[in-house]
């Protein structure tokens, strides 16, 4: 920089203004790029039950995860005029890698790295069948979670709690004579 602002003053040096206008800027805005790439340190945790048996469950969960990796080698990446300027001072961070492995143990842990911050999947089997899986992730890849969820046999475990309504067929605690849910009256056993 030292030598373009000599070079310039030689020349009649009207163009050090401009370049003491220009440097500022340049530099606020490198800041304001390396500001929006940094990860996000606030994490999401979710857990839900899938019927799936653990084996399966892990399955999809790892196939998700290589078909993510593959979505990210293969999308286009979109490069701003300041991530150009910066490669060609030579300064700025490389690309990051999305969704690398970084820990797996199957079928109970599966861990990656991803530049949003870490995601981990721990696999619970739950005794009379399925499998509880505890996410936790950053909120930037909230709607691929999601999409993984939609496509997962997920259900809410219904603990049996007294008897069911003979109308609805929910659980009904065995005091109640009319059921909370539908109004129907219990039949007595």
């Amino acid at each position: 920089m030292m030598l373009l602002s000599s070079m310039v003053a030689q020349e009649g040096g009207g163009g050090i203004d401009l370049i003491w206008w220009i440097l500022p800027l340049l530099c606020c805005m490198l800041a304001s790029q390396q500001r929006e790439r940094a990860p996000t340190r606030d994490t999401v945790t979710e857990n839900w039950y899938t019927v799936q048996d653990i084996e399966a469950a892990y399955d999809a969960v790892l196939e998700r995860a290589t078909e993510w990796r593959e979505e990210a080698l293969t999308a286009k990446p979109t490069e701003s005029l300041m991530s150009k300027v910066t490669k060609a001072l030579g300064g700025g961070r490389r690309d990051e890698d999305r969704f690398v492995e970084e820990d797996a143990k199957p079928p109970r842990l599966y861990r990656m790295r991803d530049r949003t911050g870490p995601i981990y999947f721990e696999l619970t089997e739950v005794e009379g069948g399925g499998t509880v899986v505890k996410a936790t992730y950053s909120p930037m890849i909230k709607v691929r979670m999601a999409k993984l969820k939609a496509d997962l046999p997920l259900r809410i475990p219904a603990p049996p709690v007294g008897q069911r309504c003979p109308a609805c067929g929910k659980p009904v605690l065995p005091e109640f004579n009319l059921c909370p849910y539908c109004g129907e009256k219990m039949i007595e056993e």
